[in-house]
């Protein structure tokens, strides 16, 4: 049991700090309406399970400690949220999976011509799956392992060469990223912090990141073979054809809330300084050290060896003594 407190104290700091983090992550991207890159969302990932602490302490007792009774309820709670939360994930990855069996294999050539064509420009050496699917979503990418992607044939078939193409390679950047395997860490990630509300917060504002982070990479990829604004165009035509306004949890990549399109629009086609952006990555540069030296530091006076140990001594030293 005392192991498994151990864990949970481990658990309870690094959610803590994540968090911190998270408020600071939004205040930067929200209030103060800076773009972020991928890496920063990631490092917020991190500091949700990755304890940092000062070399000289650590969070697992030596020693043989008594735990409060209401410390080992709590413990209880989060082992069994976290058990219910991943029987739950696992349910419906399974339920995706035969639900995935079940849709109408693309035979459109014009379609899968375009595919294998936005592929090549990508740069993905496998292509993925086409499927016909009744979804949220008139187009979605699903499948960590093996990518798909789901098409609504009513939604699809309306766009032109061009709109397609620019949708095509927005879908494979984000296999090209990693954008699906990322969130799936996120998932568990979450699931390991279920108590900490900014841990389900900052995984909604990665997969805003993620948009953002496909949008500025699939421009990329293009190299002047679809346009800014045929790319805009494109995004703004398929949130016309949809039915609804936002994507749901879990059946893949490809939000079209009217809140979320209009900043990815206003990313697209604005110009942002190279200054600016270099000012923009030291600030966040900054942010995340100043985060991990509070996380050290609370560390040195809140775990193990305690100061209050060891009369005379700092921070363990003599611990052994």
């Amino acid at each position: 049991m005392q192991i498994l407190g151990n864990i949970f104290n481990a658990i309870i700091f690094v959610s803590a700090i994540g968090g911190i983090f998270c408020v600071l992550s939004l205040f930067i991207n929200h209030i103060l309406r800076c773009t972020l890159p991928l890496w920063f969302p990631l490092c917020g990932m991190i500091l949700f399970c990755v304890p940092f602490l000062s070399p000289d302490v650590f969070l697992i007792s030596p020693e043989t400690q008594e735990w409060l009774n209401g410390f080992y309820i709590a413990c209880w709670i989060w082992v069994c949220g976290c058990g219910i939360l991943f029987v739950y994930d696992t349910i419906r990855s399974i339920m995706a999976k035969r639900a995935l069996k079940g849709y109408q294999i693309c035979s459109n050539e014009r379609l899968n011509a375009l595919c294998l064509q936005c592929a090549e420009i990508v740069g993905l050496k496998k292509v993925p799956a086409l499927y016909w699917g009744t979804l949220d979503n008139p187009i979605c990418v699903t499948g960590t392992i093996r990518p798909a992607i789901i098409m609504s044939k009513t939604v699809i078939e309306k766009l032109s060469d061009v709109e397609l193409s620019a949708v095509f390679i927005h879908e494979l950047t984000h296999i090209k990223r990693k954008h699906i395997l990322l969130e799936r860490i996120y998932d568990y990630v979450c699931i390991l912090n279920w108590l900490n509300p900014f841990a389900w917060i900052a995984k909604g504002d990665f997969s805003l990141h993620c948009e953002t982070d496909c949008d500025c990479n699939a421009l990329k990829f293009s190299q002047g073979k679809v346009t800014e604004t045929e790319y805009a165009a494109a995004i703004i035509r398929l949130l016309e054809l949809s039915t609804v306004q936002a994507a749901k949890p879990g059946k893949g990549i490809g939000a079209l809330s009217f809140v979320l399109t209009k900043r990815r629009i206003k990313r697209i086609t604005s110009r942002t300084s190279k200054i600016r952006d270099r000012m923009i990555t030291v600030m966040l540069a900054v942010s995340l050290i100043l985060t991990v030296a509070f996380s050290v530091q609370f560390s040195r006076e809140h775990f193990y060896p305690y100061p209050a140990y060891h009369t005379g001594t700092e921070y363990g030293a003599g611990y052994n003594e």
